[in-house]
Protein backbone atom coordinates (compact mmCIF):
# COMPACT_ATOMS: atom_id res chain seq x y z
CA UNK A 1 0.00 0.00 0.00
CA UNK A 2 0.85 3.45 -0.77
CA UNK A 3 1.71 6.04 1.14
CA UNK A 4 -0.43 8.67 1.89
CA UNK A 5 0.56 12.22 0.98
CA UNK A 6 -1.09 15.38 2.19
CA UNK A 7 -0.94 17.99 -0.37
CA UNK A 8 -0.77 21.58 1.30
CA UNK A 9 -2.85 23.47 0.18
CA UNK A 10 -3.67 27.12 0.06
CA UNK A 11 -7.45 29.16 1.07
CA UNK A 12 -8.21 32.40 2.43
CA UNK A 13 -4.44 33.04 2.64
CA UNK A 14 -3.89 30.13 5.00
CA UNK A 15 -1.38 27.58 3.85
CA UNK A 16 -2.83 24.16 5.19
CA UNK A 17 -1.40 21.04 5.67
CA UNK A 18 -3.79 18.86 3.69
CA UNK A 19 -6.73 19.85 1.50
CA UNK A 20 -9.13 17.58 4.14
CA UNK A 21 -8.25 20.92 6.44
CA UNK A 22 -9.05 22.96 3.98
CA UNK A 23 -12.58 21.61 2.88
CA UNK A 24 -13.40 22.07 6.72
CA UNK A 25 -12.67 25.45 6.50
CA UNK A 26 -14.67 26.11 3.71
CA UNK A 27 -17.71 24.14 5.25
CA UNK A 28 -16.62 26.15 8.78
CA UNK A 29 -17.15 29.67 6.77
CA UNK A 30 -20.03 28.09 4.73
CA UNK A 31 -22.13 28.04 7.91
CA UNK A 32 -20.96 31.12 10.02
CA UNK A 33 -18.54 29.12 12.48
CA UNK A 34 -15.22 31.25 13.60
CA UNK A 35 -11.76 29.18 13.22
CA UNK A 36 -8.45 29.68 13.71
CA UNK A 37 -5.59 27.79 11.81
CA UNK A 38 -3.04 26.12 14.07
CA UNK A 39 -3.18 28.21 17.42
CA UNK A 40 -0.54 27.89 19.98
CA UNK A 41 0.70 24.57 20.78
CA UNK A 42 -0.57 22.87 23.80
CA UNK A 43 2.05 20.96 26.30
CA UNK A 44 0.10 17.70 26.85
CA UNK A 45 0.37 15.87 30.48
CA UNK A 46 2.85 13.59 29.51
CA UNK A 47 5.33 16.98 28.46
CA UNK A 48 4.93 16.43 24.49
CA UNK A 49 3.59 19.35 22.75
CA UNK A 50 0.91 19.00 20.43
CA UNK A 51 -0.72 21.58 17.98
CA UNK A 52 -4.54 21.41 16.97
CA UNK A 53 -5.73 21.82 13.80
CA UNK A 54 -8.28 24.13 14.38
CA UNK A 55 -9.37 26.09 17.17
CA UNK A 56 -13.66 27.00 17.27
CA UNK A 57 -13.99 30.30 19.69
CA UNK A 58 -18.08 29.90 19.01
CA UNK A 59 -17.25 26.41 20.53
CA UNK A 60 -14.61 26.73 22.83
CA UNK A 61 -13.54 23.26 21.60
CA UNK A 62 -10.37 22.33 19.77
CA UNK A 63 -10.57 20.69 16.32
CA UNK A 64 -8.61 17.72 15.13
CA UNK A 65 -8.77 16.64 11.27
CA UNK A 66 -7.94 13.58 10.32
CA UNK A 67 -8.75 10.77 7.66
CA UNK A 68 -11.01 8.46 7.74
CA UNK A 69 -8.79 5.47 6.80
CA UNK A 70 -6.98 6.05 10.02
CA UNK A 71 -9.87 4.63 12.05
CA UNK A 72 -8.67 1.15 13.59
CA UNK A 73 -5.10 2.01 13.78
CA UNK A 74 -2.07 3.45 16.22
CA UNK A 75 -2.07 6.25 14.71
CA UNK A 76 -6.02 6.73 15.76
CA UNK A 77 -5.24 6.04 18.70
CA UNK A 78 -2.42 8.72 19.02
CA UNK A 79 -4.49 11.10 17.38
CA UNK A 80 -7.30 10.07 20.08
CA UNK A 81 -4.50 10.41 23.09
CA UNK A 82 -3.69 13.81 21.91
CA UNK A 83 -6.88 15.36 21.38
CA UNK A 84 -8.80 14.15 24.20
CA UNK A 85 -5.82 15.47 26.68
CA UNK A 86 -7.79 17.94 27.69
CA UNK A 87 -10.44 16.41 28.76
CA UNK A 88 -8.46 14.00 30.99
CA UNK A 89 -6.68 16.57 33.04
CA UNK A 90 -9.72 19.03 33.12
CA UNK A 91 -8.15 21.79 31.42
CA UNK A 92 -9.86 22.08 27.59
CA UNK A 93 -11.99 20.33 25.28
CA UNK A 94 -11.48 19.04 22.15
CA UNK A 95 -12.88 17.17 18.55
CA UNK A 96 -11.92 15.20 16.77
CA UNK A 97 -13.01 14.35 13.11
CA UNK A 98 -12.60 11.43 10.60
CA UNK A 99 -12.64 12.38 7.17
CA UNK A 100 -14.36 15.48 5.68
CA UNK A 101 -17.34 17.73 6.57
CA UNK A 102 -20.03 14.87 4.37
CA UNK A 103 -18.42 12.33 6.41
CA UNK A 104 -19.61 13.41 9.75
CA UNK A 105 -18.12 11.42 12.03
CA UNK A 106 -16.92 13.34 15.16
CA UNK A 107 -16.58 13.15 18.75
CA UNK A 108 -16.05 15.03 21.33
CA UNK A 109 -13.95 15.02 24.75
CA UNK A 110 -14.92 17.72 27.11
CA UNK A 111 -16.75 17.92 30.85
CA UNK A 112 -20.60 17.28 31.23
CA UNK A 113 -23.43 17.84 34.30
CA UNK A 114 -26.27 16.75 34.73
CA UNK A 115 -28.82 15.89 38.38
CA UNK A 116 -26.48 13.49 39.40
CA UNK A 117 -23.45 15.44 38.92
CA UNK A 118 -20.62 15.19 36.73
CA UNK A 119 -17.88 14.06 35.11
CA UNK A 120 -15.86 13.47 31.58
CA UNK A 121 -17.74 13.40 28.68
CA UNK A 122 -17.29 11.17 24.95
CA UNK A 123 -19.66 11.22 22.56
CA UNK A 124 -20.38 11.46 18.95
CA UNK A 125 -21.34 14.77 17.96
CA UNK A 126 -22.33 16.40 14.57
CA UNK A 127 -22.20 20.57 13.54
CA UNK A 128 -25.35 21.73 12.59
CA UNK A 129 -27.91 24.80 13.11
CA UNK A 130 -30.07 25.40 16.23
CA UNK A 131 -33.53 25.38 15.42
CA UNK A 132 -34.25 28.04 17.05
CA UNK A 133 -31.33 30.74 16.63
CA UNK A 134 -30.50 28.75 13.17
CA UNK A 135 -26.65 29.71 14.72
CA UNK A 136 -23.90 26.62 14.53
CA UNK A 137 -24.40 24.20 16.95
CA UNK A 138 -22.90 20.99 17.96
CA UNK A 139 -25.59 18.16 18.83
CA UNK A 140 -24.98 14.98 20.26
CA UNK A 141 -27.36 12.75 18.56
CA UNK A 142 -26.74 9.36 20.53
CA UNK A 143 -27.98 11.07 23.97
CA UNK A 144 -30.69 11.14 25.52
CA UNK A 145 -29.93 12.49 29.01
CA UNK A 146 -30.16 15.96 29.86
CA UNK A 147 -27.15 17.83 30.67
CA UNK A 148 -24.62 20.85 30.25
CA UNK A 149 -21.29 20.61 28.31
CA UNK A 150 -18.59 22.77 30.13
CA UNK A 151 -14.57 23.14 28.66
CA UNK A 152 -13.46 22.43 32.22
CA UNK A 153 -14.87 22.53 35.93
CA UNK A 154 -12.21 24.91 36.85
CA UNK A 155 -14.47 27.87 37.30
CA UNK A 156 -12.27 30.44 36.41
CA UNK A 157 -11.43 28.87 33.15
CA UNK A 158 -14.79 27.10 32.46
CA UNK A 159 -16.80 27.97 29.41
CA UNK A 160 -20.20 26.38 28.27
CA UNK A 161 -20.27 24.83 24.77
CA UNK A 162 -22.96 25.09 23.15
CA UNK A 163 -24.58 21.45 22.67
CA UNK A 164 -27.66 20.05 23.32
CA UNK A 165 -28.97 16.43 23.59
CA UNK A 166 -31.79 14.19 21.88
CA UNK A 167 -33.24 14.68 25.56
CA UNK A 168 -36.86 13.10 25.77
CA UNK A 169 -37.03 13.40 21.93
CA UNK A 170 -36.92 17.45 21.81
CA UNK A 171 -34.49 17.13 18.91
CA UNK A 172 -33.60 14.81 16.60
CA UNK A 173 -30.32 14.85 13.98
CA UNK A 174 -32.73 16.73 10.86
CA UNK A 175 -33.64 19.15 13.60
CA UNK A 176 -30.20 20.37 13.27
CA UNK A 177 -28.71 19.25 9.67
CA UNK A 178 -31.05 21.13 7.58
CA UNK A 179 -30.68 21.78 3.93
CA UNK A 180 -28.11 24.48 4.62
CA UNK A 181 -25.56 22.25 6.29
CA UNK A 182 -25.89 19.37 3.70
CA UNK A 183 -24.77 22.11 0.87
CA UNK A 184 -22.31 23.38 3.09
CA UNK A 185 -21.06 20.00 3.18
CA UNK A 186 -21.15 19.59 -0.84
CA UNK A 187 -19.47 22.86 -1.12
CA UNK A 188 -16.22 21.85 1.38
CA UNK A 189 -16.03 18.71 -0.24
CA UNK A 190 -16.18 20.17 -4.16
CA UNK A 191 -14.32 22.48 -3.57
CA UNK A 192 -11.37 23.23 -5.79
CA UNK A 193 -7.93 24.46 -5.05
CA UNK A 194 -4.73 26.00 -6.70
CA UNK A 195 -1.66 23.91 -7.33
CA UNK A 196 1.91 24.62 -6.65
CA UNK A 197 1.57 26.14 -3.09
CA UNK A 198 5.09 26.65 -1.56
CA UNK A 199 5.27 24.80 1.73
CA UNK A 200 6.36 26.90 4.67
CA UNK A 201 8.35 26.25 8.18
CA UNK A 202 5.68 23.91 10.31
CA UNK A 203 5.18 24.34 13.97
CA UNK A 204 5.72 21.15 16.31
CA UNK A 205 2.67 18.61 16.16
Amino acid sequence: MSEFKAIDTEYKGYLFRSRLEARWAVFFDAIGLHWEYEPEGIVLSDGTQYLPDFFLPDFHCYFEVKRKSIKGTAEEKQAIRKISNGQATDTWAGIICFGDPMDDDMIIFCQETDDSGGGSYEGPVTIGLHPETFKPYLFAYDDRRERSFLTTFVEEDSETIPMVTAEYGTYKYRDFVRERIYNARKQARQARFEYGETPRVRGCR
